[in-house]
Order: C-alpha cells, then sequence, then structure tokens
C-alpha cells in the first residue's frame, strides 16, 4: 500500500510540474487554444474591448455597436463547413484550426483600419497559417448576389483573390510585403486552377524583424464600390522568432553499447560494466567487402565489425576514404555488407544501431577542429531482406560547408548517416536506425524489402567533399511544419576529408535491438522513469526544429512533430513501466 501511495504522489508531482510547464511553454507558437469559448460559438468584439490577445500578440478589433457589425479580427471554433453567406462569416472552411485545433481566427478587411497582429516586442516572424473562411470560399466557388464565380460559367477567366501580409517595425516603418493567393485561376490549364480550402502556411522571414503584421485583400472582381469577393480569411498558428538555431533540428542521443550494474551507462572501461542489455543481437557474418583503394592492411580485416561493440577505437574496419581525382573518375566509395543471425524486424521505436569508431574533439585547431564537435566519418546506411534487394535509409546532412582534414561537425545538423555519435575514449555510443522511415519506399511497398524481416545491413562510406548527397524528402509533410531545410534534401554531406589510413568511415560494430514495448522510455533504460520524464520536460511544447527538440519525446502517433499534452498522456499511460529485458 506504502509503494502505490508513492507512486501516486510521485505521479501527481510530474503531472503538477507539466502543468506548470504547459503554462510557461515557448511562447514561439500563437494557437489561440488559451481563448475560451463555448462549443460552436464566436467572439467578435462587442464586448468593446478594441481586440484580444493570443500569447504575446495582440489582435486588432472593431465592433460598430449601432451596426452591430465588425471588422478586423475575430476567434471561433465553429465547425460548420458547408454553410456560405453572411452566416458562415465565422467559420474556417477547414472545420478545424490548424493542426485539428479547436480555435481559430477569423479576419474581416473592412472600412476602418486593417486586421492588424501586434507583437509585444519586435521579433522575426517565421511564418502564419492561413485558409479561406465559409463565406468568402462559397462566393468564389459559385458565386452571389454580389460577387462572381470565379473562373466564370466555362471556368476560363483570369480570376484571383490576394492576401497581403504587411510588416512594421517599432518605428512604424513598412519592412517589406508577403503575397499569398487564397484562390488563383490564371493558370492555362484550367485544371490547376484553385480556391483554398486547407491550412497552408505563409513563409514570412523574408519581412525581417517586424513589431505588427497588416493584412489586406484585393481580387480580381471589383464593382463601383471596390472589391466584390468576401473580404474575409482565416488564421491560426504564428511561429515565432528566427529560424532553427544553427540549422539543428537533430538533437538525437545516441544508444550506448555499455551499462553499469545499475543499469545506468557506463564506459566499457569500468569495472561493472556490462553490454547494455537492450541489444538481442550482433553481425555475425560478412558478405562482402569492398573498400575505397588504399587502406592500411592494419584496417582492412572485416571480421573486426562483428560480434558485440568493444567500444576500442583500434578495433575497426576501414572502407577507405576516396580523394578528388577518384570521386571526378567516378570510383565507387567503400562499403561493407553484414549478415544476421537474428533477424531485424520492425519493432516500435529504434530497430538496430551502428557502431563507428568517432570522437568528440577536445580543442580548436587550424585543421577545422571545434571544442565540444564531433570528429566524424559518415556512411550511408542501407538493409535488405534478400541480399539483392537494399533501400537506403533517407537522411540529413545540413553542415554548411566543407570542415577540412581535421574538420569537426555539429552532430545535430545530421539524421539517419551512421558515424554521427562518439565510440572511442571511454565513450561508447551508436546511431540508432529506425526501419519505419523506409516504410513507404518502392521496394518496400512492392515487397521486395521486407522491414519485418531484415538480413542483411550495407554501409557505404561518404567522402566529405560535398560530392556526395543526401535525400530527406519523406520526414514531414511541408504542410505541417514550415523548417523547410531540416527536411527538403538533396544538400552536400561534409565531414573530415580527406582522410587517410584507416580513412573514410570505421566500422565497429552493428547491434540488433530488443522491440521496444514503451515508447515512453526515452532515454532506453528499460523503465519509463523520472530520467525519462525529465527529458520529456526539457523539450516540453518543443517542437522539429528547434535546438531542444528531442525526436524521441514525440510519443503519441501520428506524430505532429510537438510535444504536448498527446504525448504527455502516452507518458501517463507507461508510468513506471518496464521492458522484459531490463532485468536480465
Amino acid at each position: 500500500m506504502a509503494s502505490e501511495r508513492l507512486k501516486r504522489f510521485t505521479w501527481v508531482c510530474c503531472l503538477m510540474v507539466v502543468v506548470a510547464m504547459a503554462n510557461l511553454a515557448n511562447a514561439d507558437r500563437i494557437t489561440l487554444e488559451e481563448l475560451l469559448l463555448p462549443a460552436e460559438s464566436y467572439w467578435n468584439g462587442s464586448d468593446g474591448s478594441g481586440g484580444f490577445r493570443g500569447g504575446s500578440c495582440h489582435f486588432s478589433n472593431n465592433y460598430n455597436a449601432v451596426w452591430g457589425s465588425w471588422d478586423g479580427f475575430s476567434y471561433s471554433n465553429i465547425t460548420d463547413s458547408t454553410t456560405g453567406g453572411i452566416a458562415g462569416q465565422y467559420s474556417a472552411v477547414t472545420r478545424k484550426g490548424q493542426a485539428g485545433s479547436a480555435n481559430y481566427a477569423i479576419a474581416y478587411v473592412g472600412w476602418t483600419k486593417p486586421p492588424t497582429i501586434t507583437l509585444d516586442t519586435p521579433d522575426i516572424v517565421r511564418g502564419v497559417y492561413v485558409t479561406n473562411n465559409n463565406t468568402a470560399y462559397y462566393s468564389m466557388l459559385n458565386g452571389d448576389p454580389f460577387a462572381k464565380k470565379f473562373g466564370g460559367k466555362d471556368g476560363s477567366e483570369r480570376d484571383w483573390f490576394l492576401l497581403t501580409i504587411t510588416g512594421k517595425d517599432d518605428k512604424g516603418s513598412v519592412t517589406g510585403m508577403v503575397e499569398f493567393y487564397l484562390a488563383d485561376f490564371r493558370f492555362k490549364d484550367n485544371t490547376a486552377d484553385y480556391i483554398v480550402k486547407t491550412w497552408e502556411f505563409v513563409d514570412l522571414t523574408a519581412l525581417g524583424t517586424v513589431k505588427s503584421l497588416a493584412f489586406s485583400l484585393s481580387s480580381s472582381d471589383v464593382g463601383v464600390f471596390g472589391m466584390n469577393t468576401p473580404a474575409y480569411f482565416a488564421v491560426d498558428t504564428i511561429v515565432l522568432g528566427p529560424p532553427f538555431v544553427d540549422g539543428r533540428c537533430y538533437t538525437d542521443a545516441g544508444i550506448n553499447g555499455y551499462v553499469g550494474l545499475d543499469g545506468r551507462h557506463a564506459a566499457p572501461t569500468d569495472e561493472d560494466a556490462v553490454i547494455n542489455p537492450i541489444f538481442r543481437g550482433w553481425a555475425s557474418s560478412i558478405i562482402s567487402y569492398a573498400p575505397a583503394p588504399g587502406v592500411d592492411p592494419l584496417w582492412s580485416e572485416p571480421n573486426k565489425a562483428l560480434g558485440p561493440v568493444t567500444g576500442n577505437n583500434l578495433d575497426i574496419v576501414s572502407l577507405g576514404d576516396l580523394n578528388k581525382s577518384q570521386i571526378d573518375s567516378n570510383q565507387p566509395p567503400g562499403q561493407i555488407v553484414l549478415a544476421f543471425d537474428e533477424t531485424i524486424r520492425n519493432g516500435k521505436g529504434y530497430d538496430f544501431v551502428v557502431f563507428e569508431n568517432g570522437w568528440i574533439s577536445q580543442m580548436n585547431t587550424s585543421g577545422g577542429s571545434v571544442a565540444g564537435q564531433m570528429f566524424a566519418e559518415l556512411g550511408y546506411v542501407e538493409v535488405s531482406s534478400n541480399g539483392q534487394d537494399f533501400v537506403r535509409f533517407p537522411a540529413v546532412s545540413l553542415t554548411p560547408e566543407r570542415v577540412g582534414v581535421y574538420g569537426t561537425i555539429q552532430i545535430s545538423n545530421i539524421y539517419n548517416l551512421a558515424g554521427k555519435h562518439p565510440n572511442a575514449y571511454g565513450i561508447c555510443t551508436g546511431t540508432p536506425f529506425d526501419l519505419q522511415e523506409i516504410a513507404d519506399d518502392t521496394k518496400v511497398i512492392s515487397g521486395n524489402v521486407d522491414i519485418n524481416n531484415i538480413k542483411y545491413v550495407r554501409i557505404v562510406d561518404i567522402p566529405g567533399s560535398g560530392d556526395f548527397r543526401d535525400k530527406a524528402d519523406r520526414y514531414i509533410d511541408p504542410s505541417t511544419w514550415p523548417y523547410w531545410d531540416c527536411f527538403v534534401g538533396n544538400h552536400p554531406i561534409y565531414d573530415a576529408w580527406p582522410t587517410f589510413g584507416s580513412g573514410g568511415f570505421d566500422l565497429e560494430a552493428v547491434g540488433v535491438l530488443n522491440e521496444q514495448k514503451y515508447s515512453a522510455d526515452i532515454n532506453l533504460d528499460g523503465v519509463v522513469d523520472m530520467y525519462d520524464f525529465a527529458l520529456l520536460a526539457s523539450t516540453w511544447r518543443g517542437h522539429f526544429g528547434q535546438a531542444n527538440w528531442i525526436a524521441q519525446c514525440d510519443l503519441a502517433q501520428p506524430r505532429n512533430y510537438v510535444v504536448d499534452a498527446d504525448d504527455f498522456a502516452v507518458f501517463a499511460d507507461q508510468w513506471l513501466q518496464a521492458e522484459k529485458w531490463r532485468n536480465k
């Protein structure tokens, strides 16, 4: 009974902390969800307050009590997406806010001041989500007594409905303007014509640092009294602050090869260190080994890559490194194919881990080394179930330029490339891979590669000259998050180059993970506890693209790339649960 009370007390404490964190959440996303409304209702300024606040922003409103009319911004949670005309003025055609949220704002450009969002302090606005409201949408779609049907009777008329967003600094000077078409019928091919009916992100970084944003509308349909198209649109989720710090998107931790007797991470040299029981198998045989020319014989024994990780930076096999002339002559980079007695399956979370022998630099040098960054030799990772058809993990490399012969890289700029985690000088971590990330590859869909029956892993060296590129075009739906450079792909890959002797990727081991039953075990020590809660707390309300982003904290499925209440609910459900392998 006492232990149950302690468990409940601990959990209540956790809940209180999370609630507090929610109130102090990162203020860089204005979602309007804190605004309280009865179900299926709206606020239009009839209280005479002159506007409302959303996070660190003020939304203007002008209400005329005599006429019962308003312009500027209102806010709503109405889910009716079918009613047009004036009765639909408080409805977004999407039925919900951006990302399925309840609240959203409706803007009406009237005869007074333009709808204006004013920031508490000047800041960069990364962007805002917009869509049409019912009144404007159905007017353009069908026409109404005052406005035409867009495209005309046969769809050939070149109509358009344009939103213009003007940034102003704290002195009222214009910093720039951004345009976005809420409807566009100007295409030669009429099938390309559109009226926006989903939430669309408008990038506003070109405006620079602003104090306010003013919104205006224009249309191809005008009459003697001005624009005929109803002057409405909807707004939600304003993203503030400069783009991600140094491009850092991928702050995923490596998986430790060793633990101490208390189950915590340990160096291989610790007296009580044992192989991490999270591993259920290791590479068992070499299928092929084809290094680049010039590998020193000391580092060319492929069997050193078999069996458990050792943490010994001499216990490696080198794939070699290509020089410039070899790259220019299309010489293939070094590669190795390994087989496994333990089949690798697509379970929850990560499925296998690749260990290289990179290390964290302790000094700054003229050769490109930066203390605290990683001396890494990177490699592509590919998997196969039949030994013939391989699928390469889509990867990311955001290192901005060549780093030099002894250069280091910021590992949070790297994703799904082996070698980004240190495994030398007392630290033994490897880079994990999740087979779910290749589930939509054509070879997987066709059945040529079975991600529940992976028997082979191929590592291909990447010469760090920038001639080889990443591919990351499947990570995030572009309509969901605006961190384009984090996932678009086709970036040049840089690491220390050229290297010699044991140059290029140095493989130490590849381990197969026990399937993770409890995804809330964020640090992968086998139990959902306060250590995991600390990680969840550290990135609460953080989202993809921020320096504090931890992918494993995005627990709820499908992923929405923000750590929020849905993820906390998963964490709560798994609190103090332990994996079976923990006590082996």
